[in-house]
């Protein structure tokens, strides 16, 4: 099972450090993210596919690709319209 290790480091910020155990190697492995969410998301990951940091990895991978905002979504829609009156583009 993986565990997050929380610490403090010299100029005040904090890190997150996932450990866990290679099911291959039975060596002990580790990863240091800033943010408690990517720390969280990796050990879950792990959690759920037997310890296997490739799984997890690709999964990760996958997860990061950014969808498109709503305000991106909307400024599309407008800047495709054929010849939109004033009040369209406002609202």
């Amino acid at each position: 099972m993986a565990s997050i290790w929380e610490r403090k480091k010299a100029d005040g910020s904090t890190s997150f450090t996932v450990r866990w155990r290679n099911p291959k190697t039975k060596k002990q492995e580790g990863i240091t993210f800033s943010t408690a969410a990517e720390a969280q998301t990796l050990k879950r990951l792990l959690d759920a596919n037997d310890q296997s940091f490739e799984i997890a990895q690709h999964a990760m991978v996958k997860n990061q690709t950014k969808a498109p905002t709503v305000a991106a979504v909307i400024q599309e829609h407008i800047d495709l319209l054929v010849r939109p009156s004033v009040g369209t583009v406002h609202t």
